[in-house]
C-alpha cells in the first residue's frame, strides 16, 4: 500500500499535495499555528492535545475540520471557522477549557455530539439559521455561557445538549423546534427564563431537571409528551 508523502512546514505536517493538514505534533509545543492557504481538510485529531496552542488561523480554503481536531487544546482561546465548513463534527473542541469565542458560519448544518463539551470559558455562541441539528452533549459544561438562542431551522435539541451550563440565564427556542431532548438543560442552575414555542411536541425526561432558578414557564398546547422528571427540582413546575 502506497503511503502519502509528508511535508513539514513551520512545525506542521501536511500531505504532499498541500490540501490536507495531517498533524501538529504536540511535542513541538507550538503556540501560534497559521495553516497554509490551499489546505482543504484538517484530518480527525490533527491538532488534538496541543497544550501550548493559543491561536490558530484557518484559511478560507478549508471545507472540513475532522472529528476531534482540537480535542484537549486547553490553551486555545478563539477560533473562526471558515465559511466553507458545513459541519462542526463530533468532539471537535471538546475540553478546550480556555476557549472564549468561536465563530460558526452560515452554512453549517450540524453541530456534532460533544462538539464543545467542557469549554468552560465559552461566553457566547451564535448558532446560525442554517443549523438543523444540535447533537448530544454539544455544549455540555459550558459554564460561562449566559444566553442561547436556538434558531427555527433546528428541529431537535440533542440529549444533554446544554446540560450543566451553570452560568446560563436565558434560553430562546424559536418556532421550528419540535423536540427538546433528554436532560438537554439539566443542572442549568441559574436559568431564569425559557421560551418554548408552539410546535414543540415533546419535552424529554429530565430536560429542565434541577433548574433551581427557573420560576416562570409557559408550556404550549402543542406539547404532547413530557418525560419523567422533566421539571424535577424546578420551582416553575407547580405552575402547570
Amino acid at each position: 500500500m502506497k503511503k502519502d508523502k509528508v511535508n513539514k512546514v513551520e512545525g506542521v505536517e501536511y500531505i504532499e499535495d498541500g490540501k490536507t493538514l495531517l498533524r501538529v505534533p504536540d511535542e513541538d509545543c507550538l503556540v501560534d499555528v497559521k495553516i497554509m492557504d490551499g489546505v482543504e481538510e484538517l484530518v480527525p485529531y490533527s491538532l488534538s492535545n496541543c497544550d501550548c496552542l493559543t491561536s490558530v488561523t484557518i484559511p478560507d480554503s478549508v471545507t472540513r475540520i475532522g472529528e476531534g481536531a482540537f480535542l484537549g487544546c486547553d490553551s486555545l482561546k478563539a477560533v473562526t471557522i471558515p465559511d466553507g465548513v458545513t459541519e462542526v463534527e463530533d468532539l471537535t473542541f471538546i475540553d478546550c477549557s480556555a476557549l472564549e469565542s468561536v465563530t460558526i458560519p452560515d452554512g453549517v448544518t450540524r453541530i456534532g455530539d460533544s462538539a464543545f463539551t467542557g469549554c468552560h470559558r465559552l461566553k457566547s455562541v451564535t448558532i446560525p439559521d442554517s443549523v438543523s441539528e444540535i447533537g448530544e452533549d454539544a455544549f455540555r459544561g459550558c459554564d460561562s455561557l449566559e444566553t442561547v438562542t436556538i434558531p427555527g431551522s433546528v428541529t431537535s435539541i440533542g440529549d444533554g445538549a446544554f446540560r450543566s451550563c451553570r452560568g446560563l440565564k436565558s434560553v430562546t427556542i424559536q418556532s421550528g423546534v419540535t423536540e427538546i431532548g433528554y436532560e438537554s438543560f439539566r443542572d442549568c442552575t441559574r436559568l431564569t427564563s425559557v421560551t418554548i414555542p408552539d410546535g414543540v411536541t415533546e419535552i424529554g425526561g429530565g430536560a429542565f431537571r434541577n433548574c433551581a432558578s427557573l420560576r416562570t414557564l409557559d408550556v404550549p398546547d402543542s406539547v404532547e409528551k413530557v418525560g419523567d422528571y422533566a421539571f424535577f427540582l424546578c420551582p416553575a413546575s407547580d405552575q402547570w
